[in-house]
């Protein structure tokens, strides 16, 4: 290889580098989640039920509302 080549690929390296490492630091502000406390099971809570209403109208949009649905299952 000559050094033609590794030089945008070393910036394309840089610049994944530093976009993972700013959504490691955005994931690493937001508080952590216990399975204990009430708090934390409330969010949970209405984070599982945001998803299965997100579920529900985008099943009613794409027409896929029927009774086998199968996606609740697990």
């Amino acid at each position: 290889m000559d050094g033609s080549f590794l030089q945008p690929l070393g910036l394309g390296a840089l610049v994944v580098a530093m976009i993972v490492t700013l959504y490691e630091m955005n994931s690493a502000l937001g508080p952590e989640r216990c399975p204990e406390c009430s708090h934390c099971l409330a969010i949970a809570a209405e984070e599982s039920r945001t998803q299965e209403r997100l579920s529900r109208e985008y099943a009613r949009r794409a027409g896929l509302e029927d009774e086998d649905d199968d996606r609740g299952i697990g």
